[in-house]
């Protein structure tokens, strides 16, 4: 039998009050939640088997849909059915109650998520992307007439993750490459894992060009996908630290001398 999904949502978002399902309100956050159940069908799947099977069996997976079958009356809202379209030539008993399973963990993640608890990106995601107004939300699952999970809330306490701080990255390797203006200047430097481009100002890509046949080190301030070079220069020097009253002293010097007089 078919794994069955309804949702209810109460309030005065736009359409609510009218007992509509507003596709301008709606249609990104249901986006967002067919996503969600895709992916969390995907990694039960990369759970389920070896590495080298994984690939075929989670593009399967992604096959997973939520179809529309009837509108709440008495609100708005839906009732759908969970349905999942296999691909070509493949055997739909490796996929036995995958859309069960699939969302039965959804509704786990919106409970845990509403609550604070981070649990689901894609989840909060769409739980943040509801329209304003929406006073309370119902979801319901239903298996061959059967509730196995049903949940009910009002008030939603979203956990808001704390915004990316910058931090320093060294970097040890070989330079690549350099970029110059009137483009973008930067240093290209490959270690043994990684080739990373670093922002850089022309004096720092001359000293990459001095340097192109030496192993260096660079070090960068990293914030979000963006590196900027602070330092560059062959690996085996230290990185001279100034203490703080060196570095006042050595800047402050002239001014000292003159007020000592």
């Amino acid at each position: 039998m078919p794994t069955e999904l309804k949702i209810k949502w109460e309030g005065v978002a736009h359409g609510l009050p009218e007992k509509r399902l507003s596709v301008s309100a709606f249609g990104e956050p249901l986006t967002i939640l067919l996503a969600a159940l895709r992916r969390i069908a995907t990694n039960i799947v990369g759970d389920a088997f070896e590495e080298k099977n994984v690939g075929r069996f989670a593009n399967t997976a992604r096959q997973l849909d939520i179809e529309i079958t009837d509108l709440v009356k008495e609100s708005s809202g839906f009732d759908s059915v969970i349905t999942l379209t296999p691909l070509a030539g493949e055997n739909l008993k490796f996929f036995d109650n995958l859309a069960e399973k699939a969302s039965i963990q959804l509704l786990d993640a919106i409970d845990s998520e509403r609550q604070g608890t981070l649990k689901n990106a894609n989840v909060r995601k769409y739980l943040r992307a509801l329209p304003v107004g929406i006073t309370r939300q119902s979801y319901w699952l239903h298996n061959n007439g059967n509730v196995i999970r049903e949940i009910s809330f009002a008030a939603m306490d979203i956990s808001i993750l704390p915004p990316d701080l910058p931090f320093l990255a060294t970097y040890v390797g070989q330079i690549v490459g350099v970029g110059f203006e009137p483009g973008k200047p930067e240093v290209r430097i490959k270690t043994d894992t990684v080739t990373v481009a670093l922002a850089s100002t022309a004096k720092q890509v001359d000293t990459a060009l001095d340097l192109r046949y030496s192993t260096v080190k660079a070090v960068a301030v990293v914030h979000n996908n963006t590196h900027r070079l602070l330092i560059l220069q062959e690996s085996h020097l230290g990185i001279h630290r100034s203490t703080r009253d060196a570095a006042i002293f050595e800047k402050w010097d002239g001014v000292l001398r003159r007020l000592a007089r």
